[in-house]
C-alpha cells in the first residue's frame, strides 16, 4: 500500500483568451462521460468561467459544489491558503486540483504561496501549464507584462488555435516562446489533444509491484497503469531486456524499475531534470540522502517529474516498501531511466 502523499496541484495559466475556460470545460465533460470515480479540485479566480452557475457559488468565498465527472469546483477567495486548505480538507481521497489563474496573473508569486505553510504540507506544485494563443501571442506582449511572465515560468506551454493561423505562423509562435524558456516542454495541438495530455498528468502512475512472469523467475516486470506489460523485464539489476512485440498504450510507453540503495537526492533531481521532454510523467518512492539544508537528512522520499519540473517530499514508508520508479512517454528509455539512478546512488556512496 502506498503512503499518502500530498495533492499534486496544477497551475493553469495564460492570457486573455488563450483558452483556459475552453480546455477546462473539455476536461471536466471528458470525466463526466466516462463517468469518473476519482475527485479532481477545479478552483477558478473568477465567477463562472467554467460554465458554473456563479450564484452557486456565492461572492467572494470558496464554497464548492459537485461537478459531473468527479470533480469539486470552487472560487478563489481572497486567501488562497484558506481556499486550498478547504478544498483538500474537505475532500478526502482528492487525486489533483486545477487551480486556473485569471488571464493576467503571473505564475510566480502563486508558486511562492504554495511554497509556505500550512499550504505545503497539504499541497505540491505539480506543474505551471501556460496556454499561448496561436493568434494573438506575439501580438499580446506589448499589451501586459504577464504575458511574458506566464510563458517564461512554464513547465508545459500549450499552444491553441494553431488550426487558426497555420503553419508558419505556430513556428514563428514557436520560435518567440523559445526566446523566453529553453527548458519548458511545448505541445501544440487542439482542443482534444491538450486534455488527453492534461488528463495523463493529472492521473498518477501506479507504483504497485507488477507480478513476477514465470517465464522469468526472481525477475521484475514493468507495467502500464492498466496492468499492461510494457515490454521491458527489469532484473534486480536494473537490468532491461526489450522485448520487441510489446506495444505502448496510446503512444505512452511505460517503464518500471526497482531502486537499489539510497541515492543522493540532489544528484536524483538534477538527473531527472535532465531527461529529455519525451519523459512526460516520472513517479517513484525510494530511499535517499539530502544534503542541501547544512544537515544530513535521510529517509523514504516520492519524487515525481511533470513536465520538466522535478519535485520531491519526505514520506512515511515501512522498510518493507519496494522502493520502485516509474517513467511515462513517447519512447522512453529504461537504460537511460537506470543509468540516472545508477550516477545518484553512486554520488551517494562516493
Amino acid at each position: 500500500m502506498l503512503p499518502a502523499m500530498r495533492v499534486p496541484l496544477l497551475v493553469l495559466t495564460g492570457f486573455l483568451g488563450a483558452g483556459k475556460t475552453t480546455l477546462l470545460n473539455a476536461l471536466v465533460a471528458r470525466r463526466a462521460a466516462r463517468n469518473e470515480t476519482g475527485k479532481l479540485g477545479v478552483i477558478v479566480n473568477e465567477l463562472g468561467e467554467i460554465g458554473i452557475d456563479g450564484a452557486l457559488l456565492g461572492g467572494n468565498t470558496s464554497r464548492q459544489i459537485e461537478l459531473p465527472g468527479g470533480c469539486v469546483c470552487c472560487v478563489l477567495g481572497d486567501d488562497l491558503d484558506r481556499t486550498l486548505a478547504e478544498l483538500v480538507r474537505a475532500n478526502p481521497g482528492l487525486e489533483a486540483i486545477v487551480l486556473e489563474t485569471t488571464g493576467v496573473a503571473e505564475p510566480l508569486p502563486i508558486a511562492w504561496a504554495l511554497d509556505r505553510q500550512p499550504v505545503a504540507d497539504l499541497v505540491r506544485l505539480a506543474a505551471v501549464v501556460t496556454l499561448v494563443d496561436a493568434t494573438n501571442f506575439r501580438g499580446s506582449r506589448s499589451v501586459s507584462v504577464a504575458v511574458d511572465a506566464q510563458v517564461a515560468y512554464a513547465d508545459v506551454l500549450l499552444i491553441t488555435k494553431a488550426e487558426l493561423v497555420g503553419p508558419d505562423e505556430v513556428a514563428a509562435v514557436t520560435s518567440e516562446v523559445r526566446t523566453l524558456t529553453a527548458q519548458a516542454l511545448v505541445r501544440t495541438g487542439t482542443t482534444d489533444i491538450h486534455v488527453s495530455w492534461l488528463e495523463q498528468v493529472l492521473r498518477d502512475p501506479t507504483l504497485e509491484r507488477p507480478g513476477l512472469p514465470a517465464s522469468q523467475p526472481g525477475s521484475q516486470t514493468g507495467s502500464q497503469p492498466g496492468g499492461q506489460d510494457d515490454g521491458h523485464v527489469h532484473d534486480a539489476s536494473c537490468r532491461h531486456v526489450d522485448n520487441p512485440a510489446a506495444r505502448p498504450v496510446h503512444g505512452i510507453d511505460s517503464i518500471w524499475t526497482h531502486v537499489e540503495g539510497e541515492v543522493d537526492l540532489e544528484e536524483l533531481e538534477d538527473q531527472l531534470a535532465d531527461l529529455p521532454a519525451n519523459y512526460v510523467r516520472i513517479k517513484g518512492i525510494l530511499r535517499a540522502v539530502d544534503r542541501r539544508r547544512g544537515e544530513l537528512v535521510r529517509g523514504w522520499v516520492a519524487v515525481h517529474r511533470v513536465g520538466p519540473r522535478v519535485s520531491s517530499e519526505p514520506i512515511e514508508a515501512q522498510d518493507s516498501e519496494e522502493p520502485r520508479i516509474v517513467a511515462l512517454g513517447p519512447a522512453v528509455d529504461a537504460g537511460e531511466l537506470a543509468a540516472c539512478l545508477a550516477r545518484a546512488i553512486a554520488v551517494n556512496n562516493a
